[in-house]
């Protein structure tokens, strides 16, 4: 996060680091919120996220002989856009 913050405050000399760093954790933090109250972020050419919330349900455990039910929690889903798979299909 430091080299972020330290390029984009290179590039725009009138920003001063913390300013940069201020307005990072202000998007991070309404992000956060976005998706914790089951909203969906999409960046244009950069790809979007979600919370994978069907895996908020009760399933098996099957490595063990018990087949006791664990909880399995959601997580954020990130798929990659145009640009960001353009990318990393001509650096591959």
């Amino acid at each position: 996060m430091e080299k972020l913050i330290t390029n984009i405050a290179a590039r725009f000399p009138d920003l001063t680091k913390e300013d940069v760093s201020l307005s990072i954790n202000i998007m991070i933090d309404a992000m956060s919120e976005r998706l914790i109250n089951g909203g969906r972020i999409e960046l244009r050419g950069f790809g979007s996220f979600s919370l994978n919330a069907k895996l908020q349900s009760q399933r098996s455990n099957l490595a063990d002989e018990t087949n006791k039910s664990v909880t399995v929690n959601p997580f954020v889903h990130f798929k990659p856009g145009v640009v960001i798979r353009k990318n990393l299909n001509d650096a591959i």
